[in-house]
């Protein structure tokens, strides 16, 4: 009597894990513990159950998880990166714990400092990476002149 409730509370958490992480993880092993609670009507048998789970799940993940692959989108590259290493102007106050706004191609960003710099506003820095729509930033290097 107790096997239906466990393929049933195994099933929703499953479900609960996948619905919050959406990496097509779990998916596979609710749908084997799904179709575990079903043979519940069929045979009381935990053992039999147990191998109808392993192997729908194990079918469902070598059957879908290339279809899903599929169908799921890549990123779309945009020309973001291309800002890395030129250099922006501050705008309001920039450091590694409170993020500010720096004016970049007159776009404003908001921006981060690298560890232990931060930077007023007026200074100029340095685009070292770029975290969605945030800059991080970092000193501009002085250039040494050649002899």
């Amino acid at each position: 009597m107790l096997q239906p409730i466990g393929w049933l509370i195994a099933t929703i958490v499953l479900l609960f894990v996948e619905a919050s992480t959406f990496n097509l993880v779990s998916v596979w092993f609710a749908v084997g513990s799904a179709v575990a609670l079903v043979s519940c009507i069929f045979t009381d048998s935990l053992r039999v159950q147990s191998v109808i789970f392993v192997a729908v799940s194990f079918v469902c993940l070598l059957a879908l998880r290339p279809l899903a692959a599929k169908l799921r989108k890549s990123p779309v590259p945009t020309n973001a990166d291309l800002n890395i290493g030129r250099t922006a102007t501050v705008l309001t106050a920039v450091t590694d714990d409170v993020p500010g706004r720096v004016r970049l191609d007159g776009v404003d960003w908001n921006a981060q400092a690298k560890p232990g710099t931060s930077f007023e506003p007026g200074e100029r820095c340095r685009v070292a990476e770029i975290r969605s729509t945030l800059l991080i930033v970092e000193p501009v290097p002085l250039e040494t002149p050649i002899h």
